[in-house]
């Protein structure tokens, strides 16, 4: 998706897509884009749930609706390497979302998150696991994704009472919910406890809850203690967590809640 007609697009410094469309040696993968342009419906996939001005998105100073695209569908940014911002196989993306703060007020939270990138194939390699794990992308609702939870997250162990988040979950929030479990999957495989207190989070945004909310964040854990559960990670549009705590035992993740900021 270019935010410029495809002829106006900048292949390299100079150098435009109808210049390259014009020579014929590249007829055929001329041909392939155009078949690709048919039948792909861009924004027709996207969340339709929130408002304008609700969420931004902007990278080395530019808006990028096609980067925050990325991010929203939990995909891959595609770009041309045409400066070096636009190099690596991950942006930090500023993202600015209106909030809802604790006193009931709507503000403009601005916090930096990473989208998965590549301009150069040599950016893709960090992304071939996830690339691999297409048969998550095949899991399409909340019911699927909580049997087949042992399958794709076996690093990951959730409350009983999740289930019944996953069921409540708003359809413009599944596809963020997943990619997040996927991360946090990562994130969990590759830690060691013995070496690092906590995981090296892989592309996902991990903080802890305010020290005042962390009451919020309490459940009755699996061995019937109360435990709280203040890590959480952010899903878009509006204000959705996912709370867990870590288990250094197992070297696993504990996943007590998914939905809405609690306390809303």
């Amino acid at each position: 998706m270019t935010q410029s007609p495809l002829p106006d697009s900048e292949l390299a410094r100079g150098y435009y897509y109808r210049q390259w469309a014009a020579d014929n040696r590249n007829r055929t993968q001329r041909q392939f884009i155009k078949a690709l342009r048919n039948r792909a419906p861009f924004t027709d996939v996207l969340p339709q749930h929130h408002t304008p001005g609700e969420i931004e998105y902007e990278c080395s100073g530019e808006s990028v609706e096609g980067v925050g695209t990325a991010h929203i569908m939990d995909g891959l940014a595609v770009s041309l390497p045409l400066s070096l911002a636009w190099t690596g196989s991950w942006l930090d993306v500023t993202v600015r979302r209106l909030v809802e703060t604790d006193a009931g007020d709507l503000e403009m939270e601005e916090a930096a998150e990473p989208v998965r990138h590549s301009a150069r194939r040599t950016d893709l390699l960090p992304h071939e696991k996830w690339g691999r794990s297409s048969g998550l992308d095949a899991v399409d609702t909340p019911a699927q994704l909580w049997e087949q939870r042992a399958d794709f997250f076996p690093r990951l162990q959730f409350l009983p009472r999740v289930r019944e988040d996953l069921e409540r979950l708003e359809l413009k929030w599944f596809i963020q919910v997943r990619g997040l479990l996927a991360r946090l999957e990562e994130s969990a495989s590759l830690w060691d406890p013995t070496v690092n207190a906590v995981p090296l989070w892989q592309g996902a945004k991990i903080t802890p809850e305010h020290e005042q909310r962390k009451r919020l964040c309490r459940f009755r854990d699996l061995d019937g203690t109360d435990q709280c559960f203040d890590l959480h990670g952010r899903f878009t549009p509006g204000a959705g967590r996912l709370h867990f705590r870590l288990v250094p035992a197992d070297a696993a993740l504990r996943i007590a809640y998914i939905g809405p900021k609690r306390g809303k």
